[in-house]
C-alpha cells in the first residue's frame, strides 16, 4: 500500500468498550501506527470497571474524544461516538478488534479514485479462539444476497459521512446484529458500494465475546434482518427458521450432505427439493443460520 501523495480525507474512528483492558491496547495501537494525518479517533466507554479508562488515556495523543457513560448497547455507545463525528468517512471499530497496517490509506486512496461510491469494504484476517485464521474476502455477489447472507466484514467496512447523515443512526433495538441491518439499510436506500481484495482489519473471536455467545439472541436478529429486507416479501426468514428448527437443530448442516443417515438424507433432500423449486437454489443456499446452531447447541461453531 504506496502513500497517498494529494491531500488525505478525514476519516472518523469510534471504538465502543466496556472492561476491555485485554484488547484495547492492541485495538488502539493498531490505529496509532496508522500514523494517518487526517484522524479523528472518538473512544465510548461503557464505565468500566477494569483498567480500560486509563488504558484509552495512553493513546490519548490519538484520541479526539472520550466518553464515558452507561450505555444502552453496541449501537447506542456507537451512535454516541458519531454524533461528536467530523469526519467524511465514518467506521467503528470494536475494542476486540484491529486494523492491518495501511488500511486507512488504502481506504482514503479508494474512495478518493471513486467520488461516485458510498461504501468501502474489503477482506478481513479472523483469528478464532484457538489460534486458527481465516482470511476471508468479500463475495462477488454479496449485494445480491445481501439480505440473506452478511458477507460483510463490520472492522473492514467504510462509509461517507453524508449517506450516514441522510439514513440516520445505527438501530438500537439490535443488540448484535445492528451492522448487518445498517448494511442492507444502505443497500435499499441505492448506497453504493465498492468491494476490495485488500485485508483491511483483524476480527478476533474469543470465547466471551459477543459474537462467540450469541446463540438464540443473534437468530432472532437475523431473522428480523431477513424479514425486512429478504425477497418473497420476507417470508424467506420464515423458510429460514423452519431449516433451523426442522433440520440445523438435528445436525443436517454440520457435515456433508451425503454423509447424513439414510433417513435423515432422505427427508432433508426432499425437503430442499421443493423448496428450490418454491424459492430457487440461490435464497435456500444463502441459509447461513448454522454457525449460531453450533452455539445453541454447545458445539465449536468455527469449524
Amino acid at each position: 500500500m504506496n502513500p497517498i501523495t494529494q491531500s488525505q480525507p478525514r476519516i472518523t474512528l469510534v471504538t465502543p468498550s466496556l472492561n476491555a483492558k485485554k484488547t484495547i491496547g492492541r485495538t488502539l495501537c493498531s490505529i496509532e501506527e496508522q500514523r494517518y494525518p487526517n484522524l479523528q479517533m472518538i473512544c465510548v466507554d461503557g464505565n468500566s470497571s477494569d483498567s480500560t479508562p486509563e488504558i484509552i488515556e495512553r493513546y490519548r495523543h490519538i484520541v479526539s474524544h472520550v466518553i464515558r457513560e452507561k450505555d444502552k448497547n453496541v449501537a447506542d455507545a456507537v451512535n454516541k461516538g458519531f454524533r461528536l463525528a467530523d469526519g467524511e468517512i465514518f467506521c467503528y471499530l470494536n475494542a476486540d478488534d484491529a486494523l492491518v497496517p495501511g488500511a486507512l490509506e488504502c481506504v482514503a486512496r479508494t474512495f478518493m479514485e471513486n467520488p461516485d461510491i458510498d461504501v468501502v469494504t474489503g477482506g478481513c484476517r479472523r483469528v478464532f479462539a484457538d489460534g486458527s485464521e481465516l482470511i476471508t474476502q468479500v463475495p462477488e455477489n454479496f449485494l445480491e444476497t445481501l439480505s440473506m447472507r452478511n458477507g460483510i466484514e463490520q472492522p473492514s467496512t467504510f462509509w461517507r459521512a453524508a449517506v450516514h447523515r441522510r439514513l440516520g443512526e445505527l438501530d438500537e433495538s439490535y443488540q448484535l446484529a445492528f451492522d448487518w441491518e445498517w448494511w442492507n439499510r444502505l443497500h435499499a436506500s441505492g448506497a453504493r458500494f465498492k468491494r476490495i481484495s485488500d485485508v483491511l482489519s483483524v476480527y478476533y473471536f474469543s470465547e466471551d465475546n459477543l459474537t462467540s455467545r450469541a446463540g438464540h439472541r443473534v437468530i432472532n436478529e437475523m431473522y428480523r434482518v431477513t424479514k425486512t429486507y429478504g425477497p418473497f416479501r420476507g417470508y424467506i426468514a420464515d423458510v429460514y427458521r423452519f431449516l433451523f428448527r426442522a433440520f440445523d437443530m438435528h445436525g443436517c448442516y454440520d457435515q456433508s450432505f451425503h454423509d447424513l443417515p439414510f433417513a435423515k438424507r432422505l427427508l432433508f433432500g426432499g425437503t430442499l427439493s421443493l423448496l428450490y423449486k418454491l424459492f430457487g437454489r440461490q435464497a435456500i443456499n444463502c441459509y447461513n443460520w448454522n454457525w449460531a446452531s453450533k452455539q445453541v447447541r454447545g458445539l465449536v461453531w468455527y469449524k
